[in-house]
């Protein structure tokens, strides 16, 4: 009996050392087909916000792949959604050194550097964003910047971008608020009125839009039509964010 209790203590350390051994690195002779599975359970477990598990599985693919940069901008989403922006932007940074016409790490390397309030950097990354031919959404870049322009008083910038990212795809609806608060912050309150209202046409459906809109016309001293949309959002998307905002001005109005 201690002979078999001594053989299975060893086979039990062996396996935890073997399984030590593969949680990081994985084989380097790994093909280029099983690491594009393996990279697609990573972004599944990422787009379902599994982050510790898409870690596990990046990990046993890095001896293979660390070389793609695919495998980089999946590790900076996933540091991105644990939290850790450092690493996070090691990921995103390495993916556009492999890649320089990588617009999506670009661009998400800008939100990176706006987050560790290193807006020169943030900037500089949404521009290369924007600039990229083959980037397939521009409009966030160029939303992204914008904001970044208006936070800083750069608001004719800031309208310019949000007229680019509007140029790049109309149905973008936050560039719409982006526009209409640029124009407000150069007291051009018509122009962001017709704004949003534009952004209702490209989405009648938008809360944020009409919840917007809304406020606008607060700010503007239209209580009677802004009670009309803020009763609208109320009734129609009653278990909507901006619904409880929308019952709190009706509240004030009454």
């Amino acid at each position: 009996m201690r002979t078999c209790a001594f053989v299975l203590v060893l086979c039990l350390a062996l396996a935890g050392c073997g399984a030590k051994g593969a949680s990081r690195g994985g084989s380097s002779n790994m093909g280029s087909k099983e690491v594009d599975l393996r990279l697609n359970l990573v972004e599944s477990h990422i787009n379902n916000n599994q982050y510790q598990l898409a870690l596990q599985e990046l990990l046993k693919v890095e001896a293979a792949a660390k070389h793609m940069s695919r495998f980089h901008f999946d590790s900076g989403m996933i540091y991105l959604g644990l939290q850790e922006l450092e690493e996070s932007r090691e990921g995103f940074v390495r993916a556009v050194e492999i890649d320089d016409d990588f617009g999506e790490a670009w661009n998400n390397l800008g939100k990176i550097e706006e987050a560790l309030g290193r807006d020169k950097d943030a900037e500089a990354a949404y521009r290369k964003a924007f600039s990229i031919l083959t980037y397939v959404t521009p409009e966030f870049s160029a939303y992204n910047l914008g904001v970044l322009l208006l936070r800083q008083g750069r608001v004719k910038e800031a309208e310019e971008f949000g007229r680019k990212a509007l140029a790049r795809n109309w149905l973008y609806i936050p560039a719409y608020k982006l526009l209409s608060d640029s124009f407000v912050a150069q007291n051009r309150l018509e122009d962001a009125e017709a704004v949003l209202r534009s952004g209702l046409e490209a989405d009648m459906n938008s809360t944020p839009t009409i919840l917007a809109l809304a406020e606008h016309k607060m700010r503007m001293g239209k209580t009677a039509e802004a009670a009309v949309l803020f009763d609208r959002i109320v009734k129609q998307y009653p278990n909507s964010s901006e619904a409880k905002v929308a019952r709190d001005y009706l509240d004030f109005l009454q």
